[in-house]
């Protein structure tokens, strides 16, 4: 099993457990040893580490079995705070880690089974240890207004009252905010502006364009979401380019589909990425570098950038 290729979660295992989906792909696997893969950090969904037995798979998902543990989630010392008033926090998110914990993964888990923390949920201790004291009920509310991936990395702003995050809401409602991403794909790419229209669902449980659905009319865009990508390469060398990657609108998985899209996945995206019999690279190759946006309540422009990590696989 830990040699197997990548498996994509079909129809007639959509629903049903991870546990019961591994001793599917290989019969001769028992329970305990399946459930053995999970606590030994050795099964990934969608790139992520999976320890939840009770984790029930959607149709599209990739499981991935590795011949090693996978590293840890992230801790809360991994998040670093760039900017904190009482209004917002500017943090960096390190990458594996959720930005918002989804109310049906946390339906999904069985009492007791481990659980990947989310920025979220860690937030509220980082600020504790940030300001030197122990926050107030009150204080500790975190309000998460736009979200970057959970395999991505780099700087992402919250809010800790309700009038910023309305205030904070609008700005991204109205595209104004300034968010620049770098990412790493194979092959050269040329610098353009990527816009099509999102569904949510493009034939194998993905989201994806629906100009790139070749049975579909391109016409109707009812019920899809317009994603505009700016593209522009930054360096290319040993067949890889470094993309600095302007959003003007904000959809889920928006610079990864676009880049797939084109036919330049970024690397170690398992989920919109060919698959393949080798380890995927330790990361997905995808950093948000800099952030701009008004201050909610002062109206002063924050603008914020980031190192790109050491363990980026750079051109």
């Amino acid at each position: 099993m830990s040699n197997a290729p990548n498996n994509v979660v079909d129809d007639s295992l959509a629903g049903k457990t991870i546990l019961a989906a591994l001793r599917a792909w290989q019969t001769d696997l028992s329970w305990k040893a399946a459930r053995e893969l999970l606590a030994a950090r050795r099964v990934a969904v969608n790139g992520t580490t999976c320890q939840d037995e009770a984790r029930r798979l959607n149709a599209g998902d990739i499981v991935g079995v590795s011949d090693m543990s996978r590293p840890k989630a992230p801790r809360h010392e991994a998040i670093c705070i760039r900017f904190l008033d009482e209004h917002l926090v500017v943090v960096e998110k390190p990458a594996g880690m959720l930005t918002e914990r989804p109310a049906a993964e946390a339906g999904l888990r069985k009492s007791g089974a481990p659980q990947t923390p989310s920025l979220d949920e860690l937030l509220p201790r980082v600020i504790d240890e940030y300001s030197g004291r122990r926050l107030r009920h009150e204080e500790r509310l975190i309000f998460i207004v736009h979200r970057l991936d959970r395999d991505a990395s780099g700087l992402l702003v919250a809010a800790r009252t309700p009038e910023a995050r309305d205030r904070l809401m609008q700005q991204f409602a109205a595209r104004t905010p300034s968010r620049v991403y770098w990412a790493v794909v194979s092959g050269r790419v040329e610098a353009q502006t990527i816009r099509t229209h999102f569904v949510r669902d493009r034939g194998d449980g993905k989201r994806g364009s629906i100009e790139h659905q070749p049975e579909s009319p391109t016409t109707d865009l009812r019920g899809t979401q317009l994603a505009i990508t700016h593209v522009k390469p930054l360096a290319s060398r040993r067949g890889r380019t470094l993309l600095e990657c302007r959003l003007e609108t904000g959809r889920t998985n928006q610079i990864r589909i676009h880049l797939a899209e084109l036919g330049h996945p970024i690397l170690g995206d398992v989920k919109y990425g060919p698959l393949g019999d080798g380890q995927p690279p330790t990361r997905l190759a995808l950093h948000a570098i800099e952030l701009e946006f008004a201050h909610p309540l002062t109206g002063e422009t924050l603008r914020f950038q980031s190192e790109c990590p050491r363990e980026m696989p750079l051109p």
